[in-house]
């Protein structure tokens, strides 16, 4: 499938998930996320936000795939939208994304089953810590239980790697682009693509390594404000060591077309579930699904330059807000809430 997208080029969200082999018959699993705006600029906390690396954070776990338990997990966050710094130090009052940076630690235990979501949202969701962090985690996990499943299929439950040796890696990269249609309307391409890893004793010639692999491309006109779906067009492509040279495409029309009209925005995490979590062959492509809502939030503050002449009228020190206990910087009792609250200003209107 190719992608042919017309518009203007305004923001990219990367994701990757990968898993290697760890000590002890446990997994070493690492994922990251990256924001990457590629127009405009905001204005927020007293400073300008520009274009680039908005977001870039990384996750390292320790998984038990016999049990399908994380038993330790680490956050890093190199750039973050609000930093310490001496421009923005009257809003936040000395406050930053990274203060809650340990709380992710208390999910240690969870089983990633049903039930991880929710332990998930109930360590680190809204003001309790980061949102790139938890929408990282949350793929992180369904990755994980994926790859683990998968690789007992293609494998079996006792297959050998070396300590350090790549079992699985999960790409995922939505861009934004502003349609040239004067309505607001944004296109979303997603590509997701899943490869897995043969046991192998090194070295081998490259495509040993291989064992098979799941790619997914689509195509999202998503209307704003209204965040409604208007058209999707999503094919897959899935390949193993013998089938690798006569499979092609086939797309995922029924599986997505009775998407159109939704909202892509609160609410739109339990619709996608109960159209497409029973469908266990469909996981990656609900877990490419569950992150455009996110990914569009990150698109929407490159939308418009209407954002900086707004706020250039304005006395705000605030500037562009986030929703309140979105997360743990915009809490209800926190440094901007506060400033936002004092200078009479209103927070955004939810998706």
């Amino acid at each position: 499938m190719r992608l042919d997208v017309q518009g203007h080029p305004i923001h990219t969200r990367a994701f990757a998930v990968t898993l290697r082999q760890g000590n002890d018959g446990k997994l070493d699993v690492q994922g990251y996320v990256l924001d990457l705006r590629k127009r405009g600029f905001v204005p927020v906390a007293g400073d300008l936000q520009g274009t680039g690396i908005i977001h870039h954070m990384a996750l390292d776990a320790i998984v038990d795939p016999a049990s399908a338990t994380i038993e330790c997990i680490t956050a890093q966050q190199f750039n973050v939208a609000f930093e310490p710094s001496v421009e923005t130090l009257g809003v936040t009052r000395g406050e930053q994304c990274r203060d809650p940076i340990r709380a992710i630690e208390a999910i240690a235990g969870a089983r990633l089953d049903a039930g991880f979501s929710r332990r998930l949202s109930a360590a680190i969701g809204g003001p309790r810590g980061c949102s790139h962090l938890l929408t990282l985690a949350h793929l992180l996990g369904s990755t994980a239980a994926w790859a683990i499943e998968r690789d007992r299929t293609l494998h079996g439950a006792a297959a050998q790697r070396p300590i350090g040796q790549r079992m699985f890696r999960r790409d995922l990269i939505i861009d934004g682009f502003e349609t040239p249609e004067a309505n607001g309307t944004m296109a979303l391409t997603i590509q997701l693509a899943d490869l897995h890893f043969a046991p192998s004793a090194t070295p081998v010639r490259p495509m040993d390594r291989f064992a098979a692999d799941q790619e997914i491309r689509g195509v999202l006109t998503i209307g704003f404000p209204t965040f409604e779906l208007s058209q999707i067009a999503v094919a897959e492509r899935r390949r193993d060591a013998a089938t690798f040279d006569a499979s092609e495409w086939s797309d995922l029309d029924t599986a997505v077309a009775g998407l159109v009209g939704l909202r892509f925005g609160f609410g739109i995490t339990a619709e996608l579930l109960q159209r497409l979590g029973e469908r266990a062959a469909d996981r990656p492509l609900l877990d490419a699904l569950l992150m455009v809502a996110p990914a569009l939030i990150q698109c929407t503050a490159a939308l418009s330059d209407s954002w900086p002449a707004a706020f250039k009228k304005s006395a705000s020190l605030v500037g562009m807000g986030g929703l309140p206990n979105s997360c743990y910087m915009w809490r209800s009792d926190g440094a901007l809430s506060r400033a936002r609250e004092a200078e009479g200003g209103e927070p955004p209107r939810r998706p």
